[in-house]
């Protein structure tokens, strides 16, 4: 089982991920930055992640500033992101700040199906 919102959260996303047909076949190059508003590190900002993904594979999964470089930025509180995690809530109506909204847009099949296996995970812990 694994803690939603943690670095081992985003590592098995990333395992899934590039498992997966769809995302592969995209072949997107892309820098996504997902931050945690309301949840902060030892020094004191938000809570970040980065995924890499490098012709549809995931090449990197860290930790990061929220206020990192990335071709997109997707930030909420932790309880939205977990409710898009869980399917309660729908992202396009869900209270959350989209960085390089144009750049997500172009890569929305990709972004469609990550939504699709963020619902599909089992033993999450949230």
């Amino acid at each position: 089982m694994v803690r939603f919102g943690t670095l081992e959260y985003y590592e098995k996303l990333a395992e899934i991920m590039n498992k997966d047909e769809t995302i592969s076949k995209s072949r997107i190059d892309a820098t996504v930055v997902i931050v945690f508003e309301d949840v902060k590190t030892a020094e004191g900002v938000s809570k970040a992640f980065l995924i890499r993904l490098e012709n549809g594979k995931v090449t990197e999964v860290r930790e990061a500033r929220p206020d990192e470089d990335a071709d997109f930025t997707i930030s909420a509180t932790y309880n939205i992101h977990a409710g898009i995690a869980k399917g309660e809530l729908d992202p396009l109506r869900a209270k959350i700040w989209y960085k390089s909204m144009m750049k997500a847009a172009r890569s929305l099949p990709v972004l469609k199906r990550l939504g699709e296996i963020l619902r599909e995970m089992k033993d999450v812990e949230y």
